[in-house]
C-alpha cells in the first residue's frame, strides 16, 4: 500500500490488525507491527495500538508497556518490533504482520526473517510506506502488479482528498518538484534527496534521448 504523507496509513493498518486479531478463528494468534527501528515503532504506532485495543482487553495488565505488546480479550497478541533487531522476530510464528515504511527496513527482512514466520500459519502481510526510490518497497509493489495473490494500491494526495487543497498548495510551494512528487504523489521515479541527476535522467528518458538496453 503506497500512500502519501499524512494519509493515515499507520492508524488504518493498526486498526485493521486489531480487527483481524479479534475475529480470527485461530487460537493464540500472533501479530506484529514492524517499523525500521523499534523506537520508531513506539513513537509512531504504540499510542494508536493502545487506543484501538483498549476496548477489547480484559484489564490494563494486558497492555505491556515494556514489551510494546497488547493482549486482546480472545488471547491474540499484537507486538511492535523494529527491523534494527531482526533476531527478535526469528523463531516465532505470526498470523499477520504490518511492515511500515518497508523501504527503509533492512533489505533482507522480508525474505529471510518475516516470511518464514508466516509460512506454517498461512499468515498475511501488509507492506505500507511512501516511495524512497526504487528500493525493496518498489520491488514489492512491482511484484504485486504481476502476482494475482498480491494486491497493490497507490494513494496519491491529489486523489485521496485527505489533505486540504490549501495545505497541498503550501507544500508544493515549499518543496522541490521531486520532493512533492515523491512524498505527496507517490512517485518512485522522483529523485531521492541528494541524487542530483535523477530529474535530468527522467526528463531525457521521457523525451526519448535515452534508451534502455538489456
Amino acid at each position: 500500500m503506497v500512500c502519501h504523507r499524512r494519509a493515515g496509513k499507520t492508524v488504518a493498518a493498526v486498526n485493521e490488525c486489531v480487527i483481524r486479531g479479534l475475529y480470527t478463528p485461530k487460537k493464540d494468534a500472533r501479530y506484529a507491527y514492524v517499523a525500521p527501528y523499534r523506537q520508531q515503532a513506539k513513537e509512531v504506532a504504540w499510542l494508536y495500538l493502545k487506543e484501538a485495543a483498549r476496548p477489547f482487553i480484559k484489564s490494563e495488565k494486558d497492555i505491556r508497556e515494556s514489551e510494546l505488546r497488547v493482549r486482546l480479550i480472545n488471547g491474540s497478541w499484537i507486538t511492535l518490533y523494529g527491523s534494527d533487531n531482526p533476531d527478535a522476530l526469528r523463531g516465532i510464528y505470526l498470523d499477520g504482520v504490518i511492515l511500515d515504511e518497508f523501504g527503509d527496513c533492512r533489505p533482507n527482512l522480508w525474505s529471510e526473517v518475516v516470511l518464514p514466520t508466516l509460512s506454517d500459519r498461512e499468515g498475511w502481510a501488509l507492506m505500507i510506506g511512501t516511495p524512497r526510490g526504487k528500493n525493496a518497497f518498489f520491488q514489492a509493489v512491482e511484484l504485486a502488479k504481476r502476482d494475482p495473490e498480491w494486491y497493490q494500491m497507490i494513494l496519491k494526495a491529489s486523489v485521496s482528498g485527505i489533505l486540504p487543497e490549501k495545505e497541498l498548495a503550501q507544500m508544493r510551494a515549499l518543496m522541490s518538484e521531486d520532493q512533492y512528487a515523491q512524498e505527496l504523489e507517490c512517485s518512485f521515479d522522483a529523485a531521492v534527496l541528494g541524487t542530483y541527476y535523477a530529474s535530468l535522467i527522467a526528463k531525457m528518458e521521457q523525451d526519448g534521448h535515452m534508451q534502455k538496453r538489456g
